[in-house]
């Protein structure tokens, strides 16, 4: 298993690189029966969440005026993490998984799912779903129930805010005083026929006395889908579940490798979205630039000017037909990988030259 921690351009969602990774392992009967032993309180055992807490660590900046907004999943939904945040004056949009939990709502002890029902939308806006299939040989039930099968579609939401306070749970490890944070419902209240209604309950530091302040948390969460695209990136595009190493160290190794690879295939795909038409050497160098446009399979194809040049050049050199439709992962990575080769080689040649003129 791997956890990393994607930077991302709050304004725009261009990915700028990754900020932390580490690994860690699921395996034999110790994770078994840890994972048996979850409704105990383990204050003396190591607990694989704390990965968050490094995660968090490593991507400080104390020497930037830039401050991050950690943007996480339901994982990352307890105790010791947020208010380890909130004493370090770290930002940071959590999306609840605890929404059963007791918390305090003006000094009153109730469940946070009858705080958020009790809310009056603020704001409307429309939000655009991406389809979601489901994989019922690697999904379980639990899986199946949580995130149910829908349809692409735009839905209207209705998004509200109020002001709790937090307490320790009997599975908090540290101590901690309880604290206030602030709760967001994104929720669909009219959903089309036979789709499930969206809800997002978000625990966020960031200020929500505004509209415009609770739209720019919901898009600010909405950024966190970029990192599954970076999967994509990593396990289609750089096919790294298909690479035959059979240990655990020479599995790190390829992954470090990567890693930074497939951030750049995002980042290339990012560009093209949202920068089309700037000068293709915004993305690549004039070597590369050059080595795409001699390539066998850009044979009679005009000087790549754009962004959106550079990339089709770059896709076509991966086996994209442009009747296909826009360029899949795995298609950008075979043509990555292969223009890494052809600049890996022309830097050879070029190192060849110079030794024969030295000589």
């Amino acid at each position: 298993m791997a956890h990393m921690s994607l930077c991302l351009c709050a304004t725009t969602g261009v990915p700028l690189g990754i900020g932390h990774l580490e690994t860690y392992t699921r395996t034999g009967a110790t994770w078994q029966k840890r994972k048996a032993a979850r409704t105990t309180r383990r204050d003396k055992e190591s607990r694989e969440s704390e990965r968050w807490l490094r995660g968090v660590s490593a991507t400080r900046t104390p020497k930037l005026s830039a401050r991050a907004i950690h943007v996480m999943d339901a994982e990352a939904d307890f105790f010791e993490l947020m208010r380890h945040m909130a004493d370090e004056s770290t930002r940071f949009i959590i999306r609840a998984g605890q929404i059963d939990r007791l918390v305090y709502d003006e000094g009153d002890a109730r469940h946070l799912r009858e705080v958020v029902a009790d809310l009056v939308p603020i704001v409307h806006r429309d939000v655009a779903l991406s389809e979601r299939k489901q994989n019922f040989k690697t999904s379980g039930a639990n899986g199946r129930r949580k995130h149910p099968h829908r349809s692409a579609r735009v839905a209207r939401v209705s998004i509200a805010s109020t002001r709790i306070t937090l307490g320790r749970t009997r599975y908090t490890k540290s101590g901690g005083a309880d604290f206030e944070i602030n709760v967001v419902r994104v929720w669909e209240q009219s959903p089309p026929a036979g789709e499930p209604a969206v809800e997002w309950v978000l625990l966020t530091s960031e200020p929500v006395a505004q509209k415009t302040d609770l739209e720019r948390v919901v898009d600010l969460y909405r950024k966190r889908w970029t990192i599954e695209d970076y999967f994509k990136a990593l396990k289609t595009g750089c096919s790294l579940e298909r690479r035959q190493v059979e240990s655990y160290d020479a599995l790190c190794k390829v992954l470090a490798i990567l890693a930074p690879i497939a951030c750049q295939l995002l980042w290339l795909r990012s560009m093209d979205r949202l920068h089309s038409g700037a000068p293709a050497s915004a993305v690549f160098t004039e070597t590369e630039l050059a080595l795409l446009h001699q390539a066998p399979a850009a044979r009679g194809l005009p000087k790549p000017k754009t962004v959106r040049d550079a990339v089709a050049l770059l896709a076509r050199l991966g086996g994209h037909i442009k009747n296909n439709g826009a360029p899949g992962w795995l298609t950008l990575g075979r043509g990555y990988e292969k223009l890494l080769l052809l600049r890996m080689g022309w830097q050879m040649a070029l190192d060849s030259i110079r030794k024969c003129d030295q000589s």
